[in-house]
């Protein structure tokens, strides 16, 4: 297959891997660095990148833009993006400024392929042949979801911004050659009468990084991991340590809990104590999946699949979730064990803490299904397959 040139646009510069779409994309254009010349263009709302983090993606790439999206320029889109009956957080990452830029860099590299990261860049590349935009996720629903999470005055806004990000969706299908998406469950709610034609491109994990690890200390009952300022992960860290371990502690005894993950918001720092341990960042989030004895993902909101599952599965750890998370993972009860409501979730996790045997063949099963089905290798192989 001839190397061809593809555009790549993030709405955030993928490194560090310290959040799910980061991690997608990493993993993407690693992949696809070895058989075509990547030029990629991050959009940025955060702090200044730092010059190791961008050499980290200069590693696969021919070149690497950062375009800053100030502050004012974001609030002016977003007024405008409500006017206009587009989603806000399309608005919230377009600018005139940044278009120019990047219709200059079109220009002068003169891509085969442009890559769009979810409907918040799709703006920037919907009038171009050979384009791709990767969903990721169904936003509408996930955004559906967590409305009753709202205070009641913004209630009525998250309601609408729904609405308009599923008409968006529907919408700008049709300005795109290709489409990909997380998962089967997803594709269903693109509301799209050629919805059927996304390509189901999973989440996948690096199992040569992501594997079990001597450890014969593992000092804590339950580890959950994720990036505690999103709320889906709040509300799951929340419901660990207010529902779930109250139950453990009377029925089988105090359980220890380590909570790791980038950006902890007050409420996560406040469940600090004796038996609960709020990481903070790490630099290997290896150590935290290394030292807990079952991994609790109790999701009842968000879309997608989950990549913290992914990683705890590839380091043996026995995992507990809903049937919600398992509808993206597609795991059997061989493989995972199925929770939905807090008394089930804590008497699965006394069985495991109970059963090392049981414990030790529900980690095998897992391994050599996450190894067989997820490995990032043979996911992005099928990615590869868009850029003919």
């Amino acid at each position: 297959m001839k190397r061809k040139k593809i555009i790549i646009i993030t709405f955030r510069f993928p490194f560090p891997l310290n959040k799910g779409d980061k991690l997608r994309i990493y993993y993407q254009i690693k992949y696809l660095a070895q058989y075509h010349n990547i030029y990629l263009i991050s959009l940025n709302t955060e702090s200044a990148i730092k010059k190791n983090e961008k050499k980290e993606l200069e590693k696969f790439c021919q070149e690497v833009h950062i375009i800053n999206l100030n502050i004012y320029t974001r609030v002016i889109n977003v007024a405008k993006a409500f006017v206009n009956k587009e989603p806000l957080q399309v608005g919230y990452f377009y600018s005139k400024t940044a278009h120019k830029k990047i219709h200059n860099l079109i220009q002068n590299i003169n891509p085969d392929y442009y890559y769009s990261q979810l409907i918040r860049t799709s703006k920037y590349l919907k009038i171009y042949d050979n384009n791709i935009i990767d969903y990721m996720d169904a936003f509408s629903k996930g955004v559906k979801r967590r409305v009753n999470k709202f205070p009641a005055w913004l209630k009525p806004i998250v309601k609408y911004e729904a609405k308009i990000i599923e008409q968006y969706e529907t919408n700008i299908f049709k300005h795109f050659n290709q489409h990909s998406i997380i998962t089967k469950n997803d594709r269903q709610h693109i509301n799209h009468s050629d919805s059927k034609k996304i390509k189901v491109i999973p989440n996948g994990v690096d199992t040569n990084y992501f594997k079990p690890m001597d450890n014969s200390s593992k000092a804590y009952d339950i580890i959950f991991v994720g990036n505690m300022n999103y709320p889906p992960n709040i509300d799951a860290a929340m419901y660990i340590c207010n529902k779930i371990k109250p139950i453990i502690d009377r029925n089988y005894k105090k359980c220890k809990i380590l909570i790791g993950g980038t950006n902890p918001n007050k409420k996560i720092k406040a469940l600090q104590n004796n038996d609960i341990k709020v990481s903070g960042w790490v630099d290997d989030i290896r150590s935290i999946y290394s030292v807990g004895k079952v991994f609790v993902a109790p999701m009842f909101i968000g879309t997608g699949l989950q990549n913290k599952l992914l990683e705890a599965m590839a380091m043996g750890v026995p995992c507990i979730t809903t049937k919600l998370a398992n509808k993206a993972l597609l795991a059997n009860t061989s493989q995972i064990m199925i929770s939905n409501n807090e008394k089930e979730f804590a008497h699965t996790c006394i069985n495991i803490l109970k059963n090392p045997k049981k414990a030790e063949k529900i980690k095998n099963e897992a391994l050599k299904f996450v190894r067989s089905k997820y490995d990032w290798n043979e996911i992005n192989n099928n990615l590869n397959l868009m850029f003919k």
